[in-house]
């Protein structure tokens, strides 16, 4: 990915969500838009479209309307970036769910329980076998 790429996404992703904040969109999907983040953005080699990641609070909205209401007002959003960034063509804008922090959590969750798992695992062999193996181990300094 190119330096230039990497500088169109960070502007894309900042000017998105200033404008929402700032109500740009009027939707009603996407309230409470505190609610709502723009994660990333991914724009395409030649800079005619853009890949938008969202993500939102759970129990607050709903992910699915939010990205209903973000792709209905994207043609909006791109009008609105065109006019306070200065490129020689505003990308297409589509909205995605954001999966990597599901993904993150997923496994933080799996690895947890597999740290659970080996302690219980090694408490029921420190039972079987007495006690810790370690502690009857003679002491190599006594000679």
């Amino acid at each position: 990915m190119s330096e230039r790429t990497q500088k169109v996404e960070q502007v894309l992703r900042r000017e998105i969500a200033a404008l929402l904040l700032r109500g740009e969109l009027r939707d009603p999907r996407l309230q409470p838009i505190a609610a709502i983040s723009i994660t990333g953005v991914k724009v395409s080699p030649d800079l005619s479209s853009a890949r938008v990641f969202v993500d939102a609070l759970p129990g607050q909205v709903d992910l699915k309307k939010v990205l209903a209401g973000l792709n209905a007002g994207a043609g909006v959003l791109r009008a609105a970036v065109g006019r306070s960034v200065r490129l020689k063509r505003t990308p297409s804008l589509r909205f995605e769910a954001d999966e990597s922090i599901a993904s993150g959590t997923a496994v933080e969750v799996l690895l947890a329980q597999i740290a659970a798992d080996a302690k219980a695992q090694a408490s029921a062999e420190a039972d079987a076998t007495g006690g810790p193996t370690d502690d009857a181990a003679p002491d190599p300094d006594e000679d």
